[in-house]
């Protein structure tokens, strides 16, 4: 093993978290270089400094209390954060939307194909009978379901894409 091979993983091998074959490999070196040797010495004694401050600093009683507190107080800013950029993105978004040619056909398409299903509907509901009319009832439903996944399908080739919440 080389002098920077085994530089690199002198903070590893310190720490007790190499295998075995890596850890005999570096245990080797040590024995050969002068350097090396002097650098781990250091990283060691750094080790034993950085121990003997976490023992002898005391931990707050209500540390977990603490931490669960500004957990919660970090979730509540993500979501008001969250709620914001909607807010926003809605606020400055929805004229730009408004106004695009594509999502007006859009609109548009859906307002004449709902009228026509609403007409359709109404007339077939007053002169059929009640089972036939729910068989209508139904059958609407589902083709409405069927346009709303067509739409989707065409604005997932478009520039356009869908905003999920």
């Amino acid at each position: 093993m080389e002098c920077q091979e085994s530089l690199e993983r002198i903070s590893e091998y310190i720490d007790g978290e190499l295998c075995d074959s890596e850890y005999e490999e570096i245990k080797i070196h040590l024995l050969s270089c002068q350097n090396c040797q002097n650098v781990a010495r250091e990283f060691q004694m750094l080790h034993e400094r950085v121990q003997q401050s976490i023992e002898n600093t005391p931990v707050p009683v209500d540390i977990e209390q603490r931490i669960l507190v500004a957990i919660e107080r970090e979730q509540r800013k993500v979501s008001k954060q969250r709620v914001f950029t909607l807010v926003t993105v809605a606020l400055l978004g929805s004229p730009l939307l408004l106004l695009s040619p594509f999502l007006l056909k859009i609109v548009h398409l859906l307002y004449t194909t709902g009228y026509a299903f609403w007409r359709v509907k109404t007339v077939l509901l007053t002169m059929l009978p009640t089972t036939t009319s729910w068989g209508i009832g139904v059958t609407s439903f589902f083709l409405s379901v069927i346009g709303i996944n067509m739409i989707r399908v065409l604005l997932r080739g478009s520039r356009f894409k869908e905003v999920s919440v």
